[in-house]
């Protein structure tokens, strides 16, 4: 069943409490978060950082292993454990320097995991005390623990954007020449639990598909509002400035309504047929029609092992030509630490 037709209707009933959040934007890599990021930054309420977080699993950890971060110590401590993280590694160099103490104030002696993230969050965006901004995070790693994300913020909202498995592939190709077959299988898997915990909590959670985002940005950008109780605004059509760095978007800031159905004109049939055999189950739940592939197929546990150990290889060295191989694996260990 089409995902348009049942997931995440998004009916709420008129309330009298204005909702703030957070919300939650997941969806695998290339396949448009930052995109739908950038448009929902168009309206007033919603404060999103522009630099994925990732490190919500490791504030659960940290909370459950050493307990609340109460005292200055115990919190500049938890800090130092995310200061080499991605996230402090991309923030933009003339942004404010990072003050743990700041953070602190914004967790208003809330030191549980969501509280920490919530303070966070709100530091980071400048949304501070506010009751009337919307807070939340884009993070596509974040849709691994999207259950534990529900549990911790019992008021969350999840968008989660779907792209066709067959250009998501030619993306993730292009961007990090990451094998095919396994972008495929990580797809299906990952898409479908996506999808069960969406179907599960469908007052919560909404799906969007890239393809009727580009194509249909108004529609879709109203539906999304109408799930968020905002007011649509004309603006949340358009980018204020480029999202993607990478890829036939980098640099643009309309929405490229024909950036879809790329993967016929530079995939061969063979791998088209590959990557539809190792998705067709999730494929046919969103209503994506396989061209030649005709039932599931999986992939053996050590070609699996082999494939993530060759696209884990090829991360490292591509990062290296920039950063030096200590650098390239102190990097990836750091991300690997908190986001798992």
């Amino acid at each position: 069943m089409a995902v348009t037709q049942t997931a995440g209707a998004g009916a709420h009933p008129e309330s009298t409490v204005e909702w703030v959040g957070p919300l939650f934007i997941v969806g695998m890599p290339r396949s448009g978060t930052k995109l739908l990021r950038g448009l929902l930054h168009q309206h007033p309420r919603v404060r999103i950082p522009t630099i994925e977080t990732d490190f919500f699993p490791h504030l659960v950890r940290w909370v459950r292993e050493r307990g609340q971060p109460e005292g200055d110590t115990a919190f500049e401590a938890l800090f130092a454990s995310l200061r080499n993280t991605p996230y402090f590694i991309y923030r933009p160099g003339d942004a404010a320097p990072f003050s743990w103490a700041e953070w602190r104030e914004h967790c208003r002696g809330r030191h549980d995991a969501a509280g920490l993230f919530e303070g966070f969050v709100r530091y980071e965006t400048g949304a501070g005390h506010s009751t009337h901004c919307i807070w939340g995070d884009k993070s596509p790693g974040y849709m691994r623990h999207l259950s534990a994300l529900l549990a911790h913020f019992p008021q969350a909202r999840v968008i989660h954007i779907v792209r066709d498995v067959r250009d998501y592939c030619l993306s993730i190709r292009k961007t990090w020449n990451k094998d095919l077959r396994r972008a495929a299988y990580c797809w299906g898997r990952d898409v479908a639990e996506v999808h069960r915990t969406c179907q599960a909590h469908a007052d919560r959670c909404i799906e969007v598909k890239y393809e009727d985002l580009v194509r249909a940005p108004e529609a879709q950008m109203r539906r999304l509002s109408a799930f968020l109780q905002i007011e649509f605004r004309a603006a949340m059509t358009r980018l204020q400035r480029p999202v993607e760095a990478r890829g036939d978007a980098a640099g643009r800031e309309e929405v490229v309504g024909a950036n879809a159905q790329k993967f016929a004109a530079h995939l061969r049939k063979r791998q088209i047929r590959a990557i539809e055999g190792l998705a067709w189950s999730a494929m046919q739940e969103y209503g994506y029609q396989p061209l030649y592939a005709h039932r599931q197929k999986q992939l053996g546990p050590l070609t699996l092992r082999a494939l993530r150990a060759k696209d884990g290889l090829w991360l490292i060295v591509r990062a290296a030509r920039h950063t030096g191989l200590a650098g390239a694996l102190r990097f990836h260990w750091n991300h690997a630490r908190v986001a798992n």
